[in-house]
C-alpha cells in the first residue's frame, strides 16, 4: 500500500480544499470500497426500498452479510498469499504475470465460491418466498462477486486512477440501489438482490477493465500458487486467523443468540450486528491516515535500512536500523493518537447516533464497547503490517491466534451466560492482548532485524 500511499501524499501536497477531498474520496475506496458500500448499502436500502423487500427484507440483508463475512472466513488467508506473489512479480517488473495471476486466481476463487454458493443455496427452504429461485441464484452470483472484488482491491491500490476508482464505486452503488427499486417493485426481495448483484457486477466488471489497461494478462499461472502456499504457510495462517478472529465473535452471537430465518440456516442478531457495523466505519480515517503518513515514514526508513545492510559500515548500518525502530514506535503512537480521538469523540457522540439514525433503539453501552473493540483491532492490523513488512510471518500468525482465541473463548462465555450488558467484551479484549503480544515481539524483532536477515539469507 505504500505505493498508493506516495501517490496520495502528492496530490495532497498540491493543496486546496479540492486535493483534500480527492484524497479522503479516493483513500476511503482504495481501502475499504468493499466495507463501506455494504454498510451503506443495507442502511439505505434498508430505509428507502422497504415496499420492495416486502415482509422478507431480512432474507435480503442476511445474503449480503452473510457473503462477505464467509468470503473474508473462507478465503481471506489465500488474499495474503496471492498479495505477495502479486508483489514479487510487480518487483520483477513481471506486469503482464500478474495480470495472468489476477485472472488465474480469480477462476480459482470464483469455481470455488460457485461450489460454496451452491452448497448453501441448496440448504435453503424458501419456497414460501415469491420469485425464491431468483433469489437464489443471485445469492451464488453475488458471493462469486464479492470474492473477485477482494482481489481487485489488491490490484487497486497500485492504479493511480483514484477519481476513476472513487466513480466506479459510486455509480455501481446508484444502480445497485435504482436496479433494488426497479426489480424489486416487480420480483420482490429475488428480485431487489438480483438489482443488488448487478450493481455489484457493474463495479467487478469496471475494475477488471480498468485493471487490465495497465497489467495486461498473458497466459494462465496456476503451479506457482501452491508453492507460494508451502513457503509462506504462515503468512496464510495468519490471514486466516485474523480473519477468523474478525469474525467469530459475530458468528457466536448469531448461532446462540440471534434471531433464525425461516427455512434457512440464516440467523440475524441486529442488537450486536448494527453497532458492529456503524463503529467499523470509524477505521476508515485511520486507514487513510495509515497509507498516507505512517506507513511511508516506515517504508522509507525500511528501505534505508535493507541498503545499509549491503554497505560495509556496522556503524552506518546500526544507524539505520534505530532509525526504523524509532519509526515504528513513532508510528504506533501517532497513529494510536489519532484513532483514539477519533474513537474517544464517537464514544462521546454514541447516544446522538443512536437518537438520529435509529430512533433511540441502538444500544448506546455495546456501541461504546465495540468502538473500543475496533481501536484495538485496528491496532492490531497496523502491527501485523509491519511484521508482515519485516517478513515475521510466524510471530504475526501467533497474534493472530491470540486475537482468535480470547475473543471465541469470551464470546462464549458471553453468549451462553446471557451477559447482553458485555457484548462486544470478548472483541475488545482479542483485540487488546492480541495487539500488546504482537507489539512485543515486533519490537524485540525489530532490534535485531540485522542479525535475523542475516540468518534468513545463509539458511
Amino acid at each position: 500500500m505504500a505505493g498508493i500511499g506516495f501517490e496520495l501524499q502528492r496530490v495532497l501536497k498540491k493543496g486546496g480544499i479540492g486535493s483534500f477531498f480527492k484524497v479522503v474520496l479516493a483513500g476511503s475506496m482504495v481501502v475499504a470500497g468493499p466495507w463501506i458500500l455494504t454498510i451503506l448499502g443495507i442502511f439505505f436500502i434498508g430505509k428507502f426500498a422497504e415496499n420492495e423487500l416486502a415482509q422478507y427484507h431480512k432474507l435480503f440483508t442476511a445474503a449480503i452479510v452473510y457473503s462477505y463475512a464467509f468470503s473474508l472466513i473462507f478465503f481471506g488467508g489465500s488474499h495474503y498469499i496471492f498479495t505477495r506473489y502479486v508483489a514479487d512479480l510487480i518487483y520483477e517488473d513481471k506486469n503482464q504475470d500478474a495480470g495472468s495471476a489476477l485472472v488465474s486466481f480469480s477462476l480459482i476463487v470464483a469455481v470455488i465460491a460457485l461450489i460454496i454458493g451452491i452448497i448453501a443455496v441448496v440448504k435453503l427452504k424458501i419456497s414460501y418466498m415469491p420469485y425464491y429461485f431468483l433469489y437464489k441464484v443471485s445469492v451464488i452470483i453475488l458471493f462469486i462477486l464479492i470474492n473477485l472484488t477482494w482481489l481487485l482491491m489488491i490490484f487497486i491500490s497500485l492504479l493511480k486512477r483514484f477519481m476513476a476508482i472513487f466513480m466506479l464505486y459510486l455509480i455501481g452503488m446508484v444502480l445497485s440501489f435504482a436496479a433494488v427499486k426497479l426489480l424489486g417493485h416487480n420480483y420482490y426481495t429475488g428480485g431487489a438482490l438480483l438489482g443488488y448483484t448487478l450493481g455489484q457486477l457493474f463495479i467487478v466488471v469496471s475494475l477488471f477493465l480498468l485493471v487490465f489497461k495497465e497489467y495486461k494478462p498473458g497466459r494462465l499461472i496456476f503451479r506457482d500458487f501452491i508453492s507460494y502456499i508451502v513457503r509462506f504457510k504462515y503468512l496464510l495462517l495468519s490471514g486466516i486467523l485474523y480473519y477468523w478472529g474478525m469474525w467469530v465473535d459475530k458468528v457466536v452471537f448469531r448461532a446462540i443468540l440471534g434471531t433464525e430465518i425461516p427455512g434457512t440456516f440464516f440467523k440475524l442478531f441486529d442488537y450486536y450486528d448494527i453497532p458492529v457495523y456503524i463503529a467499523n466505519l470509524t477505521i476508515i480515517p485511520g486507514m487513510i491516515y495509515y497509507v498516507i503518513v505512517t506507513e511511508i515514514d516506515f517504508y522509507i526508513h525500511l528501505k534505508e535500512f535493507l541498503r545499509g545492510l549491503n554497505n560495509d559500515m556496522y556503524s552506518y548500518m546500526q544507524a539505520k536500523k534505530y532509525a526504523m525502530v524509532n519509526s515504528i514506535k513513532n508510528g504506533l503512537r501517532e497513529q494510536g493518537l489519532f484513532q483514539g480521538i477519533l474513537t474517544f469523540a464517537f464514544i462521546l457522540l454514541s447516544g446522538e447516533i443512536s437518537r438520529l439514525l435509529f430512533h433511540g433503539l441502538l444500544s448506546v453501552s455495546t456501541l461504546r464497547i465495540v468502538l473500543g473493540g475496533v481501536f484495538f483491532h485496528f491496532m492490531l492490523l497496523t502491527l501485523l503490517i509491519y511484521l508482515f513488512y519485516l517478513e515475521l510471518y510466524r510471530y504475526a500468525f501467533f497474534s493472530s491466534i491470540m486475537f482468535f482465541g480470547v475473543n471465541l473463548l469470551l464470546s462464549l462465555l458471553i453468549a451462553f451466560t446471557k451477559s447482553y450488558n458485555l457484548l462486544g467484551v470478548s472483541y475488545l479484549l482479542g483485540g487488546l492482548a492480541a495487539s500488546v503480544f504482537a507489539a512485543v515481539l515486533l519490537l524485540r524483532s525489530a532490534r535485531y532485524a540485522d542479525r535475523d536477515l542475516y540468518a534468513r539469507q545463509s539458511a
